[in-house]
């Protein structure tokens, strides 16, 4: 079955509007696929943190509007007791977590009652599909694309009964005795790293009439949301981290940065600060190695999944023509092939999941064919299935 792609920034300056009612040969399938999106998203929702909540799976504010989601990794140390301490096992997600593939004999409700949390599903549905429309609206000059992605956001910004505050403060939470402030964590930010998305979408809406009246109120949102991120202690927590929780953490103050003010000296500063001194961090110059990642249970996947955070910023900085590609090419080049090195080394992996973000620093910064055999062989190999379908294909429309 495909897999749903990580979220990418897509520039409105690598795009040209109306390019889908008349695509070059070379796209032509890949329009089609995204205006068949497009179609499918007219249908899909209306979305909501709030839909089906029940108690006592609300977050510990007892607000059914903020944002609550589980940390996939821990477990119950002791299934019968209701106030048991959770410990972690990186890598082993949580059965609960895992829809009906549970590798429990006999569940108990510290597994099944995990399912029933949908905000992040929630989230991420709204989010993929407000893409799809936006793009569709922006590719194809249909209203109805706009019409319904201004519905979508009303619903799930906006309206009150509807709407999500403006904050993560539960999400990634650890249940159990042990949580004694009942908050979440900063890991948190991963689970709702759709905002990030969504964020970059709004631009495709700036000019459309029914946009118009809410802008303020979707600024305001952001706004308050930018202010969760900078001053409230768990958010603290992911600007601290030094892997993947932190990268993911600056896309999302950028994201919002751009939003609510692209020309702002603040933006350049995260962006800039990021790449000369994060990155150099993160990132093994010698080797291309991301040791924070690469000790993980699951390597390849957490290189990928923080490559795919640094590619977003990079990416959103292009557009705002701060070329980090140009400045970091050795670096992202040798992390490429690292992950390459590192897919090979392992039998039996999904080496699908570094595909994308290879690809993307080849396109950006490669002037050879240095990662062409490894997306070959990713398209060949017992997982290209995973890489196949409409969503898989669409990104060629951007890049």
């Amino acid at each position: 079955m495909p897999r749903k792609p990580e979220i990418e920034y897509i520039s409105l300056s690598t795009c040209r509007k109306g390019e889908g009612r008349n695509a070059p040969v070379h796209l032509k399938k890949s329009f089609e696929f995204l205006q068949k999106l497009a179609n499918n998203a007219l249908k899909a929702g209306p979305f909501s943190i709030v839909t089906d909540k029940q108690f006592p799976h609300v977050a510990p504010s007892g607000d059914v509007h903020d944002f609550l989601s589980y940390a996939p990794y821990w477990w119950p140390e002791n299934t019968g007791d209701k106030n048991t301490k959770y410990v972690r096992k990186d890598g082993k997600r949580n059965p609960g977590l895992l829809k009906n593939k549970t590798r429990v004999k006999k569940p108990t409700k510290h597994y099944k009652d995990i399912q029933i949390v949908k905000d992040q599903q929630q989230l991420e549905l709204f989010a993929e599909n407000f893409m799809y429309l936006c793009l569709g609206y922006f590719f194809f000059e249909m209203e109805s694309y706009a019409v319904y992605a201004v519905e979508l956001l009303q619903i799930f910004f906006l309206n009150e009964t509807t709407r999500m505050n403006p904050n993560l403060n539960y999400a990634q939470l650890v249940r159990g005795s042990q949580n004694c402030t009942k908050m979440g964590r900063g890991e948190g930010v991963v689970s709702g790293r759709a905002l990030c998305r969504i964020a970059n979408m709004l631009s495709y809406l700036d000019n459309f009439y029914l946009y118009r009246p809410i802008d303020q109120h979707i600024k305001a949102w952001f706004n308050q949301y930018f202010q969760w991120l900078i001053g409230s202690p768990v958010a603290k927590q992911a600007a601290r981290a030094k892997n993947n929780i932190h990268t993911w953490y600056i896309a999302h103050v950028v994201s919002t940065v751009r939003f609510l003010d692209p020309s702002s000296a603040e933006l350049t500063r995260h962006i800039v600060d990021f790449f000369e001194k994060t990155l150099p961090e993160q990132i093994d110059m010698a080797t291309g190695d991301q040791p924070l990642e690469s000790k993980r249970a699951q390597p390849l996947h957490y290189l990928a999944f923080n490559m795919y955070a640094i590619l977003y910023i990079a990416e959103l900085a292009k557009s705002i023509e701060l070329d980090m590609y140009l400045t970091k090419k050795e670096i992202l080049h040798t992390a490429a092939l690292y992950m390459i090195k590192v897919s090979k080394a392992k039998q039996k992996i999904d080496i699908t999941e570094a595909a994308r973000c290879v690809e993307i620093i080849w396109k950006r910064v490669c002037g050879d064919d240095c990662c062409k055999e490894f997306i070959d062989l990713c398209h060949n190999c017992e997982f290209a299935e995973r890489i196949s379908g409409p969503k898989n294909a669409v990104c060629k429309c951007w890049l």
